[in-house]
């Protein structure tokens, strides 16, 4: 790797100053091209030749042209390198054609093209990190929802749960796995195993990594997902082996149906201003794994009377966690507990009975 980098021309590697104006619109121009290898996923080289036909920009039209033609990386190289020799006296132009090369160099390369706009946006520098971070959340927002699915028969997703109990472990495992290896075992598991996984990589890194699962279950055989999949759960026992994991037991998987049962009753039972003012004081990470331990009406009866501030909180909150062993939400339960045990002694509304159940539940034990 060091010496490939080594091998490159120096001016690949140095800074080039030209105005914000100018990085600005070189940004619009890597979202085009996000937006060509979005679509270039599913259409190819359809989407690469309409593409070309309609860009004003001489660099990456010629660019696309050659990528529709067939081009490969070194003939994408030399056919832009005429252009290179033109815009040596000019920062802007120079900056302009390391931004075309990366993204669509990218495109040849399969990569994601929340991949690419990272890649891309890179050599405008780190103040457009933000920025990059946004207009991929506002893509996200628009992503449609994968529908297909396909399970390899096998344990993988008895064993990607087992190493969510801690999500360090699964963490542990996916990084040695790659991100490659990562994709392939998750194209033949259900949406749950993915649910679990993608957390790890982030919102956008997350998206990424479904749509690239769900890419492969069109491009891979059963077979050649199996042999992944086999190969992960290799590595899983040779990182338990080496006691760098521990995996959890079957009872530590089991949810605890009559926590669930006492916790649902108890928010059911509690007047609006105790749950309000016992969530303002809770943690969202806390609220997130608590909720584990509720049925789908309790999550109604919390999201109904929050304010559309905490509401958003909460919701982010969960969107960031992982299902946990019971155990973890147990813990969080009894931390909530103890807010709204606190709330509702202040109101002085709640019942006898209900402070009761309360403390039961703050104090839960098998």
């Amino acid at each position: 790797m060091i010496s490939s980098l080594a091998s490159l021309p120096l001016a690949r590697w140095t800074s080039i100053k030209v105005s914000r104006q100018k990085k600005d619109a070189l940004f619009e121009i890597a979202a085009r091209i996000e937006s060509v290898a979005e679509r270039a996923r599913s259409e190819s080289g359809r989407a690469l030749s309409l593409a070309s036909k309609a860009e004003r920009r001489k660099p990456l039209r010629r660019g696309l042209e050659l990528l529709a033609g067939g081009a490969d990386a070194e003939g994408l190289e030399r056919g832009l390198s005429e252009m290179r020799l033109a815009a040596e006296s000019d920062p802007g132009a120079i900056l302009e054609l390391r931004l075309t090369l990366a993204g669509l160099g990218g495109i040849l390369a399969g990569e994601h093209p929340y991949v690419l706009m990272r890649r891309m946006t890179a050599h405008l520098g780190a103040e457009y990190f933000e920025k990059t971070s946004k207009y991929l959340l506002s893509r996200l927002k628009r992503r449609r929802p994968h529908t297909d699915t396909l399970v390899v028969p096998g344990d993988m997703p008895d064993l990607i749960r087992s190493l969510a109990l801690d999500p360090r472990n699964l963490e542990r495992a996916v990084h040695a796995a790659g991100r490659d290896i990562s994709a392939a075992i998750l194209a033949g598991c259900p949406q749950e195993s993915l649910n679990l996984v993608k957390p790890l990589y982030g919102k956008i890194g997350g998206a990424s990594l479904e749509d690239d699962a769900s890419q492969l279950r069109g491009r891979l055989s059963g077979d050649e997902i199996s042999q992944a999949q086999a190969a992960f759960g290799d590595l899983v026992r040779s990182l338990e082996e080496r006691g760098e994991i521990v995996l959890g037991s079957e009872d530590d998987l089991a949810t605890d149906p009559a926590f669930i049962a006492e916790f649902t009753r108890i928010v059911l039972a509690l007047d609006e201003r105790t749950i309000k003012e016992a969530f303002r004081q809770t943690s969202g990470g806390v609220i997130a794994v608590a909720m584990q331990g509720m049925q789908p009406v309790a999550h109604e009866r919390i999201l109904g009377v929050l304010s559309k501030r905490d509401e958003r909180r909460i919701l982010d909150a969960i969107d960031d966690s992982n299902p946990l062993q019971r155990t973890a939400i147990r813990a969080a339960g009894s931390e909530l507990a103890v807010q709204l045990l606190a709330a509702a002694s202040r109101s002085g509304t709640s019942s006898k009975e209900t402070i009761a159940r309360l403390e039961r539940l703050r104090d839960w034990e098998d």
